[in-house]
């Protein structure tokens, strides 16, 4: 089994705006981490930095990689130069003064990546961005409306690259379906398995991605009613011990 890179986007909770993904799902999710020995990547939005700063800097300190989400969760592909630029100047102030890091990573909200903030992000210092989502057919389906961007992303290389001289891509892992926290809810085990294999022929090391609200109970989530949190996080689980 090829070694997959998990990943979560912290972000506050789908529908209600709350945090409870942040302050239990979290947790769920580290001790996960630490019965498997693994070391996930957090790609945090910028303006809950100083509120949860106290975790962030402790699972930093435990070997995580937190990375940014953009600093307010807007789509970075409608926003003027001007505003992207504020949103990393903000986002890189609110890292270094509570937790006393620099991101290494960057994901844009909802893949909106487009030239200019690769471009800002090499300016940044930043070393690579995972925003790029090959093969991935839920893009086009939850965002009809950036078909120009879903095209470009979707025949896009599948294993990391360098995309500026001083930047590389880590593109999320897709073959189709998106391995994704869906995926991982919707799946049963006994799909999960030749499924990650399929992935492992096409990508190197798989890039899995989940939201911070995935390991939490979302009551006015249809999806989550149906495949509920408990069953992602058991299967999520399954799939950590692959």
């Amino acid at each position: 089994m090829k070694k997959i890179t998990f990943s979560i986007d912290v972000e506050k909770d789908l529908h209600d705006g709350g945090e409870r993904g942040i302050k239990c799902g979290l947790l769920d999710f580290e001790k996960m981490c630490y019965k498997y020995k693994i070391n996930p990547t957090l790609f945090v939005v910028g303006n809950l930095v100083k509120k949860h700063a106290k975790l962030l800097k402790r699972l930093h300190k435990k070997g995580w990689d937190i990375s940014l989400h953009g600093f307010s969760h807007k789509r970075f592909d409608e926003m003027r130069l001007d505003e992207k630029k504020k949103e990393i100047e903000n986002s890189l102030w609110a890292f270094k003064k509570y937790l006393g890091i620099k991101p290494k990573g960057f994901r844009a909200p909802q893949h909106s990546i487009d030239n200019e903030t690769l471009d800002l992000l090499e300016e940044n210092g930043f070393e690579y961005d995972s925003s790029y989502a090959p093969l991935n057919l839920f893009q086009l389906l939850f965002f009809p409306s950036k078909f120009k961007l879903w095209f470009k992303l979707f025949f896009s290389r599948l294993n990391k690259y360098r995309i500026r001289k001083n930047l590389y891509e880590t593109p999320t892992s897709s073959i189709l379906i998106p391995f994704v926290s869906l995926t991982a809810r919707v799946f049963p085990k006994w799909m999960l398995k030749p499924y990650i294999l399929i992935l492992g022929v096409f990508y190197k090391n798989p890039v899995f991605y989940a939201n911070s609200w995935d390991f939490v109970k979302l009551p006015e989530s249809k999806i989550d009613r149906i495949f509920s949190h408990e069953r992602f996080k058991e299967n999520l689980d399954y799939i950590m011990s692959a």
